[in-house]
């Protein structure tokens, strides 16, 4: 990349940084392209260079969230010190410990983007993609033995996305009152249920892990 490259790419971080922190403060509606352009001290058509709205805002948002959570994914398919159940709760961890840090700004970008609801153009591009990779962690437990084979792949991966949206949601906008547990505990406690439907029975793991054992003992035996 090069220094003009760089110049740019640091100016929409920092317009992204400043709508980011004025949402915060002040809420979605009553910032204007025009205060944001002002805390910078660049002009509304250098603004208009990087994001045609503030709606595109929103949308980078949304999008760097769904990266966030694809990157996490891929991070837990490339390890090999647990299982494949354990992987998924430590992704509902991460989410978990993401949103209970900023509920208000999350919930902001995921309903006005139409994250949960009607996600069309790359916020459904890169959906499909987190899709993807969901499908890609549920196959090696089913290859491992730890999830149940009778069931496709995508059918788990959207039960899954749609606790976490539901949960997600219902906490941030105090569906249920009172908060008696954190987001973390909501989430954990969902996957547990979720995750004890999708395992796979005994029988099922005893053939998958006899040939490890066998090996094993080859090994020892030498």
């Amino acid at each position: 990349m090069g220094l003009r490259e760089e110049k740019k790419a640091e100016q929409r971080r920092a317009i992204l940084y400043t709508a980011a922190a004025l949402f915060r403060k002040r809420g979605y509606d009553e910032t204007r392209i025009r205060d944001i352009a002002e805390r910078l001290r660049i002009s509304e058509v250098t603004f208009f260079n990087y994001f045609p709205s503030k709606d595109a805002l929103i949308m980078a948002f949304a999008v760097e969230m769904l990266e966030f959570s694809i990157a996490s994914v891929k991070r837990e398919l490339k390890r090999d010190d647990c299982s494949v159940p354990d992987r998924i709760r430590s992704l509902m961890r991460q989410w978990a410990i993401s949103w209970d840090s900023d509920p208000e700004y999350h919930v902001l970008v995921a309903t006005q983007s139409g994250l949960m609801t009607d996600a069309t153009g790359v916020i459904r591009e890169k959906g499909l993609q987190l899709y993807a990779q969901y499908e890609r962690l549920f196959a090696l437990g089913q290859q491992r033995g730890e999830i149940r084979a009778d069931r496709k792949t995508l059918d788990l991966a959207e039960m899954m996305e749609g606790i976490f949206t539901l949960i997600a949601r219902n906490w941030a906008s105090g569906w249920w009152g009172k908060k008696t547990q954190s987001l973390e505990q909501r989430f954990m406690n969902a996957m547990d249920v979720f995750l004890e439907g999708c395992a796979a029975s005994a029988t099922a793991q005893s053939r998958v892990s006899s040939p490890h054992r066998k090996a094993r003992l080859r090994v020892s035996n030498k």
